[in-house]
């Protein structure tokens, strides 16, 4: 991560398209960017994976 939280990119990954309209209309139904849900998703998995660590020490 850099310093400087403004400064935007873009992400390039691949997905199928089904996954990719199911995170759209997620994002839609709960009036959520799909930015916001990305950024969402990110945390979240953060939390996850800190945790799993947490159990195998």
């Amino acid at each position: 991560m850099t310093d400087d939280g403004s400064k935007t990119t873009n992400v390039n990954f691949k997905v199928t398209e089904t996954e990719k309209w199911a995170f759209k209309e997620l994002c839609a139904k709960h009036r959520m960017s799909q930015v916001d849900g990305f950024r969402l998703a990110a945390k979240l998995l953060e939390v996850h994976l800190e945790d799993e660590s947490g159990k195998s020490a």
